[in-house]
C-alpha cells in the first residue's frame, strides 16, 4: 500500500491465546483511533495474510501492520539537513537557527518539514511528518520527528510524562548570584501577540538551570525544561532578570547576533519499538561559540 507505512512486530510466546487487539493496545500502546484506521483498510496481517483484530495469537508469528499515512499538504524541497540520528521510525535533526519546524501561513517553504519530506522521498521512504516537539525559529538544536502516527503517539506520551529529557545551552546577560535554581512560574499567552508573560492564570511551567561558566554580566547555562510551553526558557530567564543574548522579544537585539543564544544540545528517550534508551547530543554552533569566546565565558 503506497499510502501506508509498514510496522513489523514479532509476537512473544507469552502472548499465546490472546488477541492482536489486546497485544496492540496493552503491549504496544496503540490508541483506539489508530487501531480503527488499521481495521478500516484491512491493515493487519499475520505471516503475510490479512486477519481481523480479534485474531488469536500463537506466539512467534510475524505481525505486519500497514499504518495509513496522514495526508499532509507539505511540498518537498531539497534543503541542507544535519541528520544526527535516523531509523525506520524516527529522525533527530540538528536544526539551524532561522528555520521553522513546519510551514505556517506566511512561510510555506524552507522549513524542516519541507526538507525532511524531500529527504525521505530521495531515500525511498514512505513517511509522514510528525514533530514530537518544536523549537522557535531563532533557536537551534535537536528536534525529534516521528515518521508515523504510532511512534508520534508513544513519544508524545514520554514528553508529557517527563520521561523524555531535553537539555539546552543558553548564553544569558546578568550577574548570577546562584549557581543553580528552579523556576516554577506559569506562562500565559497574550491576545494578538507573540509575547508570553508570567501570570498566575497561565499554564504551569517548570525550568531548572545550572551555571556552567560565568563572567561579569554574562553566563553560560545548562537548562532543562519539565514542561513545553512556547518560549518557556526565554520567558523564565528574562523573568529572573537574565535575558538571553540576542533575544528580540524578551531581551535586547544584538547586531552581532541575529538570533537568540539558545541551543538544544541533548535529547534522550526510550525507543517505542525496541524499548532501548536513545541519547543524542550535538555541539554548540559556531556563532554561539564565537559569542561565548567574545564574552570570555569559554576559551
Amino acid at each position: 500500500m503506497l499510502d501506508s507505512t509498514i510496522l513489523n512486530f514479532l509476537i512473544p510466546s507469552d502472548w499465546k491465546g490472546r488477541t492482536i487487539d489486546s497485544f496492540l493496545r496493552n503491549r504496544m500502546g496503540f490508541s483506539r483511533r489508530i487501531l480503527r484506521s488499521l481495521k478500516t483498510i484491512d491493515g493487519i496481517r499475520i505471516n503475510g495474510e490479512i486477519v481481523p483484530a480479534w485474531h488469536q495469537l500463537n506466539g512467534g508469528e510475524q505481525l505486519e501492520l500497514y499504518l495509513p499515512l496522514v495526508k499532509q499538504t507539505i511540498n518537498p524541497e531539497p534543503l541542507p539537513l544535519a541528520v544526527v540520528y535516523e531509523d525506520q521510525d524516527l529522525v533527530v535533526i540538528d536544526k539551524p537557527t532561522g528555520m521553522l519546524v513546519h510551514p505556517v501561513k506566511k512561510y510555506q517553504s524552507g522549513t524542516l518539514a519541507n526538507g525532511l519530506l524531500y529527504h525521505w522521498r530521495a531515500t525511498g521512504e514512505n513517511c509522514s511528518f510528525h514533530p514530537v516537539h518544536r523549537l522557535d525559529r531563532l533557536t537551534s538544536g535537536l528536534v525529534l520527528v516521528a515518521k508515523n502516527q504510532w511512534v508520534h503517539q508513544q513519544l508524545s506520551l514520554q514528553l508529557e510524562s517527563g520521561k523524555m529529557s531535553r537539555l539546552y545551552l543558553a548564553l544569558c546577560k546578568g550577574n548570577f548570584h546562584k549557581n543553580s535554581g528552579k523556576i516554577d512560574a506559569p506562562i500565559k499567552e497574550q491576545p494578538d501577540s507573540a509575547l508570553r508573560i508570567i501570570e498566575a492564570s497561565g499554564k504551569p511551567a517548570i525550568t531548572r538551570y545550572r551555571v556552567i561558566s560565568k563572567v561579569e554580566y554574562s553566563a553560560l547555562l545548562a537548562v532543562k525544561i519539565y514542561t513545553g510551553r512556547t518560549h518557556q526558557i526565554r520567558v523564565h530567564l528574562s523573568h529572573l532578570g537574565y535575558p538571553l543574548w540576542g533575544d528580540p522579544l524578551y531581551g535586547t537585539p544584538d547586531p552581532d547576533l541575529p538570533r537568540t543564544a539558545l541551543h538544544a544540545v541533548s535529547l534522550s528517550f526510550q525507543h517505542p519499538r525496541s524499548r532501548r534508551k536513545i541519547k543524542v547530543t550535538t555541539e554548540l554552533p559556531t556563532d554561539l561559540r564565537m559569542l561565548a569566546n567574545r564574552l570570555g565565558i569559554i576559551k
